[in-house]
């Protein structure tokens, strides 16, 4: 099964309304604001980075597009100091496009990492695998959402 189809059937499965959007490829920001504004996408653009763990590990940060990520939080909280994951770790690990990294729908071994900021918006806008294409979520249901997943889940407060 594909990112794309393990999105739609994690939404699917917990009964999580989304509006799913078919554009032209969105590999950075710009691009993801004309789409945006085009569709009527409502909520805050996500930025998901693929982490590489000292020790071994990998973990998905999910944040917001002009949050910058810190170093030192993240490392107390996951217990090893992590770095950005190279692109070739990214495409073997996740599948993932470089620039396009999808939150959702990950091997239960990659620990997700969310920023509490998501949730101060009605709604997270996010590809789903193929950077063509956008999913817009309301953020109250992805709270339901992470509930289920089997992913290690650690909250995280972008500053």
């Amino acid at each position: 099964m594909s990112l794309y189809e393990r999105n739609l059937a994690l939404l699917e499965r917990h009964a999580i309304p989304y509006r799913l959007v078919e554009h032209e490829p969105v590999l950075d920001y710009p691009t993801a604001h004309a789409v945006r504004e085009r569709f009527g996408l409502r909520g805050a653009e996500s930025k998901s980075l693929f982490l590489r763990l000292r020790d071994g590990r990998y973990a998905m940060l999910v944040t917001l597009e002009n949050a910058r990520a810190d170093w030192a939080q993240l490392k107390a909280l996951l217990g090893a100091r992590p770095s950005i994951a190279s692109d070739a770790e990214l495409i073997a690990r996740t599948g993932c496009v470089p620039q396009c990294a999808c939150p959702f729908g990950h091997a239960a071994e990659i620990a997700l990492v969310l920023d509490e900021a998501l949730f101060a918006h009605s709604h997270l806008l996010y590809s789903p695998g193929p950077p063509t294409l956008t999913l817009e979520v309301a953020t109250a249901d992805l709270r339901r959402l992470v509930e289920h997943l089997a992913n290690p889940l650690y909250r995280y407060r972008s500053t």
